[in-house]
């Protein structure tokens, strides 16, 4: 056993990162010895480190941490930290928190505006994003319309980052997602209310994915148009996708029943108001 422990011992001391803590707390093997099975704990997390390519292969049980030891005013302390590749994701990702309402994933808010276009040949992608971009400084959003699977989400991704870096507050919100939820959510008056302020306050929307949610007299009277009304008349930045170009959206929500054809009518208004129609062609990118 002794000798096991202390070629234990010898492996520790190898560790970069354990010899600085040792030297600079001024530590032996005695303490090694004491606290060995903390040292083998940290030693093993540091192997597991050896080699790595980036967070999609981390091998430690906690993405992108790795156990550590400290000293406090308490004694020896253990704790997780960031490694360097979650530090620089963090910091990638500072500007989550000014999204108030998303159904984006993490990957999404790693999408850059600016890289975008990289490696892409397709003319009528770069068209559509050049229009896109100029809409950044002006007035009204975009009704950002074509087929399935050419990008159109993505690119709006990389809008609502763009916002959301310049500290402006943010809501992606997946249409047909949002009014799933708040069907669900019909009795819960305070989850209503609150979900209703951020969509209608916020700096930036991007409506995503409009035209395919369940159209009813309820959702376009009660739910869509409260908001697009707010935002249209406070001049709010308000972004569109949808797999339908405008004639198209025209007619679905024409086909509403009689009582909520009025509302699918004023909903039409608010989105040519707040947005101009930009088509993008192509085929699919998935």
């Amino acid at each position: 056993w002794k000798e096991i422990r202390m070629s234990d011992i010898e492996l520790i001391k190898k560790q970069p990162i354990i010899r600085r803590f040792l030297d600079v707390h001024h530590l032996d093997d005695s303490f090694i010895q004491e606290n060995i099975i903390e040292m083998l704990t940290w030693q093993e997390s540091l192997k597991k480190c050896e080699g790595c390519l980036g967070l999609s292969y981390c091998r430690q049980p906690l993405k992108g941490h790795r156990y550590q030891l400290s000293f406090t005013e308490d004694g020896l302390s253990e704790s997780y930290g960031m490694c360097s590749y979650m530090r620089e994701q963090e910091k990638m990702l500072a500007h989550v928190k000014n999204f108030r309402y998303t159904h984006m994933s993490t990957d999404d808010y790693l999408i850059d505006l600016k890289t975008l276009t990289q490696g892409m040949t397709s003319k009528q992608y770069l068209e559509a994003y050049a229009k896109v971009v100029r809409s950044l400084s002006a007035k009204k959003g975009i009704y950002l319309c074509g087929q399935a699977g050419v990008g159109k989400s993505y690119l709006l991704k990389g809008v609502a980052n763009h916002f959301a870096k310049q500290g402006k507050t943010v809501c992606f919100v997946k249409v047909p997602v949002w009014i799933a939820e708040c069907r669900d959510s019909m009795k819960d008056t305070q989850w209503r209310q609150m979900n209703m302020a951020q969509l209608r306050w916020a700096d930036v929307v991007i409506f995503d994915d409009i035209g395919a949610e369940y159209i009813s007299p309820w959702t376009l009277n009660e739910i869509v148009f409260p908001i697009l009304d707010v935002r249209m008349e406070q001049k709010k930045k308000t972004y569109f996708t949808s797999n339908y170009q405008w004639p198209e959206l025209e007619s679905r929500y024409a086909a509403c029943q009689k009582e909520g054809r009025v509302a699918a009518n004023r909903i039409l208004e608010r989105i040519r108001a707040l947005s101009d129609v930009v088509l993008l062609m192509g085929t699919s990118l998935r």
